[in-house]
């Protein structure tokens, strides 16, 4: 039986029969204008912004304009006649009055979406505001979402209000109508809200492209304040399932935070950084936008608003920061650091370590922090991730490593395996020997003894090596290291993690084996098999440009070898001699390395920038110790600095003369 609509319309609420009247729907149905941009309100073009040396293109959305009153008052032409549509360029009320917190207060003692409906069909169409409808929009979206959670079998049903029926479309379409036509921000982001998780309309799609043309136009408008347009861009960041097309909208909320960035606050600032993950092409020029207004008020900054800027900045992963804004971060930083609590420091630490910037105001921080809290810091995380800090950024600095020396000494026993191994580590990394020292290597040999088999096999390896860095020979571990229980532990790990731990057992059996003269190995067998060793593309250059300067120095080009494995020694980067210059060139042809005279060879390092630490005075600790067993071996050992080598390229006779010197310190060492 089919029943006329007007007729029908007579049983309905003034509200369901509203929303079923013919220009109800025909609004409705011009919501879908907006996704093929035919007759709706606004249309999209692009422009060209210039920042600095950059162009970019960016999407702008024009909104139409239906009469010449309207466009006179966009161009600021005085009008003596005003259009009733001026009223709804007036900011409506953000607060809710009583007759709508009562309302409100009506849908959240609802228990399913069918008792909305009844409620709103005796509520008197007037007292509908946009705010009450889109709290009324959402509570009907939980309802379904929260009756379909507790039954999966009924997935897409609702319950027993059959959300896909006429009725319900026509409740929502009308709800939708209100908040569209109201203008109110808090209204609309909440529309957006519900329609996103609304899976039980048929026209959902319909729905998003009005409610996504509504914000549009009053953005473009001048009706959402900036805080309320960051809040659009989180939402639309997860408005749909593509998450390119999410960006591609909120990319069209450009021009809406532009307009407001001559009045921002710190507030604000930190509110529009937030967005920036979300957005794509305009990124980088609100970016520029935020790093200016930031620098003009840094003061202002609060802890929290340092900590999320900064967190926000990580997520930037492939987005140039301005050195001159971090280094605004890191005097901030200095100049507040008594305020800021250890929790806050631990989360500003971390992102600077994420973030691997550094400079002279934040090593000066922790040193700071170290010499004012030392041991009473409560915080061990922070603690280490000074030490992580310092270790990625090779911070030499006595002042640290002193301070987490004795902080090890004095918690010891509270610590957990990650932590220990990062501040006992730490030290024969950057090559530094801890105060009270007998103190501190006594309590780190006990931790390890007790607690060996809860340390991962490559982090006790590695930890062991770096004791080795300092000339401390764990001799009493040896038995628990090559034992056949640690070692199906080793070979348990995944594949990567298995080859990294045998390479580094095998430099720590021949590095005892070379200095430690009570140890009973090697234990490991000889490799007899060929395989690739990972050698720096930049010190492989470097050595090939300097073999001529090198050939003027020693007279010969034949007595140079270059990547010259050493015998009898495992293959590891540290047994990999640069450049080796032979007594004579029948030499060359023979092998050097363990247990063969090597007096008369000079072995060439290439130490790139990362052999040293940040101040370039101090090798770190897998170069010192390089150094000092090709000295035990009997080499001769010249260390060439490669920024000065390949900054005397251009210079044919200092780079002789550069050389020249170091081969003649080499040759001239004492044994």
């Amino acid at each position: 039986m089919i029943m006329n609509l007007p007729a029908l319309c007579k049983h309905f609420s003034p509200l369901l029969r509203l929303a079923a009247s013919p220009p109800a729907l025909a609004r409705l149905s011009a919501a879908r204008d907006y996704s093929d941009r035919r007759g709706g309100r606004i249309s999209e073009t692009s422009v060209f912004i210039q920042t600095g040396h950059r162009i970019t293109e960016l999407p702008v959305v024009v909104k139409k304009v239906n009469d010449v009153w309207e466009l006179y008052r966009r161009m600021g032409i005085d009008t003596t006649v005003k259009q009733p549509e001026d009223q709804h360029l007036v900011a409506l009320p953000r607060e809710l009055n009583e007759g709508e917190k009562v309302i409100i207060s009506g849908f959240n003692q609802c228990y399913n979406s069918s008792s909305i409906f009844r409620l709103l069909e005796k509520i008197p169409i007037n007292e509908v505001t946009p705010p009450v409808a889109a709290q009324a929009y959402k509570k009907i979206v939980q309802l379904e979402n929260n009756f379909e959670a507790r039954n999966p079998d009924k997935a897409g049903l609702g319950g027993d209000d059959q959300p896909r029926s006429f009725f319900r479309s026509a409740f929502i379409s009308r709800l939708l109508l209100i908040i569209c036509s109201g203008k109110n921000p808090t209204a609309i982001l909440g529309g957006l809200t519900a329609v996103m998780r609304d899976n039980n309309s048929d026209d959902q799609d319909m729905y998003k492209d009005k409610l996504l043309e509504e914000l549009l136009v009053c953005v473009t408008d001048g009706l959402f304040p900036l805080q309320d347009i960051c809040k659009a861009i989180q939402i639309l960041s997860i408005f749909y399932p593509d998450n390119k097309r999410c960006r591609e909208v909120a990319d069209k909320l450009w021009f809406g935070i532009i307009d407001h960035s001559k009045d921002m606050t710190t507030k604000d600032i930190v509110a529009v950084f937030t967005t920036l993950p979300h957005l794509t092409k305009s990124r980088n020029m609100i970016l520029n936008v935020l790093e200016e207004k930031s620098m003009d008020c840094w003061q202002q900054f609060k802890t929290q608003d340092v900590v999320e800027i900064l967190r926000v900045l990580q997520q930037l992963k492939y987005d140039r920061i301005s050195q001159g804004f971090m280094r605004m971060l890191s005097g901030w930083l200095a100049v507040n650091i008594h305020t800021v609590t250890e929790q806050d420091m631990l989360a500003i630490m971390y992102s600077f370590l994420q973030l691997e910037y550094m400079d002279t105001a934040l090593v000066a921080a922790l040193e700071k922090i170290i010499k004012l809290k030392g041991c009473k810091i409560m915080e061990f995380d922070l603690i280490t991730t000074i030490c992580s800090y310092c270790l990625a950024m090779r911070i030499r600095s006595p002042t640290i490593l002193e301070g987490v020396g004795q902080y090890f000494i004095e918690h010891h026993q509270s610590l957990t395996i990650p932590q220990v191994t990062i501040m006992t580590g730490i030290f024969g990394e950057l090559d530094f020997q801890p105060a009270n020292g007998f103190k501190f290597w006594e309590l780190a040999e006990t931790m390890l003894d007790v607690k060996f088999n809860q340390f991962p096999p490559l982090d006790i390896i590695n930890l062991l090596v770096s004791f080795l860095y300092l000339e401390k020979f764990p001799i009493n571990f040896t038995r628990k290291l090559f034992n056949p229980f640690f070692l199906d532990r080793l070979h348990s790990q995944p594949n990567n993690l298995v080859s990294m731990s045998r390479q580094q057992l095998k430099l720590f059996d021949t590095t005892m084996k070379l200095e430690s003269r009570g140890y009973e190995g090697p234990f490991l067998p000889k490799e007899t098999n060929y395989r690739n060793i990972n050698i720096d593309s930049r010190v492989m250059s470097t050595a090939s440009k300097l073999m001529d300067p090198m050939a003027d120095v020693v007279g010969d080009i034949t007595r140079l070898g270059k990547s010259v494995v050493l015998s009898s020694l495992p293959l590891h980067p540290l047994y990999v001699v640069d450049l080796m210059v032979y007594p004579t060139h029948a030499a060359s042809l023979l092998k050097f390395g363990f247990n063969t005279n090597n007096s008369s060879n000079v072995a060439v390092l290439v130490l790139m920038p990362e052999h040293y630490d940040q101040s370039g005075e101090h090798l770190v600790g897998s170069q010192a110790m390089r150094i000092r067993q090709l000295t035990i071996m009997g080499f001769k050992v010249m260390c060439v600095n490669m920024q000065m080598a390949n900054k005397l390229m251009m210079h044919p006779k200092k780079l002789r003369e550069y050389l020249q010197k170091l081969y003649t310190d080499a040759c001239k060492a004492k044994k």
